[in-house]
């Protein structure tokens, strides 16, 4: 009886043991998470679009051996503990072989915790914060550039533009992204002598920034830097130019998209920020002018950075899947780390991290459109 029993009992746990394993369906799932309401639906409409587009004409070509490939849309709202939450149901409920999201560094993060313990590849479409790639996780892989290399970017720009900017305002959304970016700031300004001589933070959702704005011009600042998103950024724009103030601002990636200048008006006008991404910058890309044509046929509008970095990385998830050696996540995960291809930004491949080796853009807008701050002559 004790041997029947065991038997049984080993029989039982072998049946619950294959049921808890993907049991992938004719269709080739691919999750897809991002803020699809709340402040930044802007930034997740942008990729979703990006990645219908990317799907929509790989399925009329034939899918991938033949199999079609079926988006899973999850909205995140842009919050790290709804993150994951929409990656777990993905993951377990929807059985998909790799996840694409989010667009925030919080949200992105959370579920790459999800990622590594559930052994799912992830791509992140947006989140900048450095450690998200520098925890050991090998499951997550990154499309846009990390706030390191976008902040060292931009203080080199600085430097080489504005050579006689050196004293520093610094307002920042109080979370992974903003102090990503202050940190990241103080530590490249550092080869220059940069100095902070204030230092603003707000609450993600804040909506009044006068006393900060106050602060700051009251302050020996010669320049700006503010790292915030762009429902938050307009108001700060909006803001700024109310209060009389008049320093060089520079921002974020958080503001590259149209939305930006749309909420702030004519108060955006002389802002540069750093971009993965954008139009006015990337003539020279026959991938990005490819994207952007095709982008503004389905969609009527021209794509921001979120949308290029969608682009990519779809366009990277489906190499991995017709690279991989079977269809299992693990196959994907370690084909995805080999992906080489020209990107909409440029000639793509990953480090050991799982970070893009990527040269990144500047903008300056002026008259309510984006141009290549790049091209602008020394501030003198």
């Amino acid at each position: 009886m004790r041997l029947r029993s065991v038997s049984g009992l080993l029989a039982a746990a072998i049946l619950i043991a294959a049921s808890s394993q993907p049991s992938f369906a004719d269709t080739i799932k691919i999750g897809v998470f991002g803020p699809f309401s709340g402040d930044a639906a802007a930034m997740g409409g942008s990729e979703k679009d990006a990645v219908s587009l990317v799907i929509q004409e790989k399925n009329a070509a034939g899918g991938i051996r033949g199999q079609q490939i079926e988006p899973v849309y999850a909205d995140d709202g842009g919050k790290p503990e709804e993150a994951v939450n929409t990656v777990k149901r993905l993951i377990s409920r929807d059985e998909v072989l790799i996840n694409i999201g989010s667009i925030s560094s919080p949200a992105s993060l959370a579920a790459s915790q999800v990622s590594r313990q559930s052994e799912t590849p992830q791509i992140v479409v947006g989140g900048t914060a450095q450690r998200i790639t520098t925890q050991g996780n090998k499951w997550v892989f990154r499309s846009p550039v990390p706030d390191t290399k976008l902040v060292s970017d931009l203080v080199d720009f600085i430097h080489d533009k504005f050579p006689k900017v050196s004293k520093f305002a610094f307002l920042y959304v109080n979370d992974d992204f903003g102090r990503g970016g202050f940190e990241a700031f103080k530590a490249a300004g550092a080869k220059y002598g940069f100095e902070i001589v204030d230092e603003e933070r707000y609450t993600r959702g804040d909506i009044d920034f006068t006393a900060q704005l106050g602060r700051i011009k009251a302050s020996p600042a010669q320049a700006m830097v503010e790292w915030s998103r762009y429902a938050e950024g307009a108001l700060v724009a909006k803001q700024y130019v109310q209060s009389g103030l008049n320093l060089v601002r520079f921002g974020s990636d958080g503001i590259a998209t149209p939305k930006f200048i749309e909420l702030a008006g004519s108060a955006a006008d002389g802002i540069y920020f750093t971009a993965h991404f954008s139009v006015a910058t990337s003539s020279d890309i026959p991938v990005a002018k490819e994207f952007v044509a095709k982008f503004q046929k389905a969609y009527g509008r021209v794509p921001d950075s979120y949308a290029a970095e969608a682009y990519d990385a779809i366009t990277m998830a489906i190499k991995a899947v017709e690279a991989s050696d079977k269809l299992d996540r693990a196959s994907i995960r370690d084909a995805l780390a080999k992906v080489s291809f020209d990107s909409s930004r440029g000639a793509f491949k990953f480090d050991d991290k799982g970070d893009p080796l990527l040269v990144t853009h500047v903008v300056k807008i002026v008259d309510g459109k984006e141009t290549n701050a790049r091209n602008i002559p020394v501030q003198n």
